[in-house]
């Protein structure tokens, strides 16, 4: 930890340059960052509550399905953004890997964090939304940072996994991508958890990201604490993704100058 520590310059420096890079050349620069959420906010709307008409009972929080949908939204992007662009970073920074003085473990992490970044834009859009149609935001909201930095620490534990196998079986990136959506669908973001046969609940118990959403949803939409056995399950599988991936990483990294 002390070595992030000490390369936190760089690495902001990366989450900067990949920031700016993605709206290169456009008139509206960065502000498309803010833009991109409040369209697809008013895109969920335009769908789900004046066309399908879905709408989601007064336990979930609120009842409009889009703002429900937009909350699930937000951290499910960071995630999948976080690890499917990981694993191809060793690949791309080729030239940075073959010189033996680079961090290369920092590359998924500011991958992540760029993420994140932009999901803490999409999160101002919401929280302005809730506030012009509920009225109110519970204090609860206080603890959000910690299920951010434990949804953080999940996503770069396996984006540090998926980066470093990636350089020595390139069919993992062929493959991540059906992966990451079959694990979308298992995830309540298009759906309440309420509506999961009984039988099939224990999916939904094992998927750090469930804890995620729900916990997203909990606090933000419902103003209530995340339950205590979710906080563990998911702050359990945070470590453990963050430990492994580390260990891992670090241990396959020497080779890969000589496999890129």
């Amino acid at each position: 930890m002390l070595s992030l520590y000490r390369h936190s310059g760089l690495i902001g420096n990366f989450v900067k340059r990949d920031l700016l890079a993605r709206y290169k050349g456009s008139a509206m620069g960065v502000c498309w960052s803010v833009v991109q959420p409040i369209v697809m906010l008013i895109l969920y709307t335009y769908v789900f509550s004046t066309i399908l008409k879905v709408r989601v009972g007064p336990t979930e929080g609120t009842g409009i399905f889009a703002i429900y949908l937009f909350c699930g939204m937000l951290p499910w992007n960071a995630f999948q953004e976080g690890v499917s662009r990981s694993a191809t970073v060793i690949l791309d920074n080729a030239n940075l890997i073959k010189r033996t003085v680079f961090p290369a473990e920092i590359l998924p992490i500011y991958i992540v964090a760029s993420g994140l970044v932009n999901e803490l834009i999409g999160l101002g859009v919401l929280l302005a939304a809730v506030l012009l149609t509920a009225k109110t935001i519970s204090p609860v909201l206080l603890f959000l940072p910690v299920i951010v930095l434990l949804q953080g620490a999940f996503t770069l534990g396996l984006a540090w996994i998926i980066a470093a196998i990636n350089v020595f079986l390139r069919d993992v990136g062929q493959l991540l991508g059906m992966a990451l959506s079959l694990w979308m669908f298992l995830t309540p973001v298009f759906y309440p958890p309420s509506l999961v046969p009984p039988s099939l609940e224990w999916i939904l118990y094992i998927n750090p990201m469930m804890w995620v959403v729900e916990s997203y949803r909990g606090i933000v939409l419902r103003g209530v604490m995340p339950p205590w056995t979710g906080l563990a399950a998911l702050a359990f599988s945070s470590l453990t993704a963050f430990v492994v991936g580390r260990l891992l990483f670090r241990r396959m990294q020497g080779a890969f100058a000589d496999v890129i």
